[in-house]
């Protein structure tokens, strides 16, 4: 089984149109990247949305694959 760990952006406000979720950085396990997307969210200077120049908002995501059987 290979999962992947990554967090996430997206535009902080409701009224954005910018549907674009970016990878930010992949990390090792879940939470690891939980620990991330909250210190990121925590910096007083974040990166700011390509279309409409607010905050954005980061999250951890989780990819867990289908286990791989041999026969």
């Amino acid at each position: 089984m290979r999962s992947c760990y990554k967090v996430k952006a997206c535009c902080s406000t409701p009224t954005c149109d910018y549907v674009v979720h970016e990878d930010i950085v992949q990390t090792i396990n879940h939470e690891s990247s939980f620990s991330f997307a909250m210190f990121l969210n925590g910096l007083d200077h974040k990166k700011s949305c390509p279309h409409c120049g607010h905050e954005l908002f980061f999250y951890p995501v989780t990819y867990i694959s289908e286990p791989v059987c041999f026969e």
